[in-house]
């Protein structure tokens, strides 16, 4: 509980959207071990499914915070493999 204070300390601090943006993956992370704890000890199992829809929500969370705050297009652009970008002409069957 004190690194998640440290942690939120760091997000309300950092002067980057980045460093903010890490601090909060760094807390659901830990929050998502303390549930993973807490059914350890209890010994009831449910509490992993919780843990895990919430790791899966921050990691959707976070890739939607990045595709609003970086500038440009997220097309994929791999050299070397022509074809794959949707673009261009169609691909003609000769039969």
């Amino acid at each position: 509980m004190v690194l998640i204070l440290f942690v939120l300390l760091r997000a309300i601090i950092g002067p980057t959207v980045i460093d903010r943006l890490l601090s909060i993956n760094a807390i659901s992370s830990k929050v998502s071990m303390i549930i993973l704890l807490m059914a350890f000890m209890r010994g009831d199992y449910g509490f992993i499914d919780v843990a895990f829809v919430f790791v899966l929500c921050g990691f959707v969370g976070g890739l939607w915070i990045l595709r609003v705050l970086t500038p440009g297009d997220w097309q994929l652009r791999l050299p070397g493999l022509g074809g794959f970008e949707g673009e261009g002409e169609e691909a003609v069957s000769h039969d």
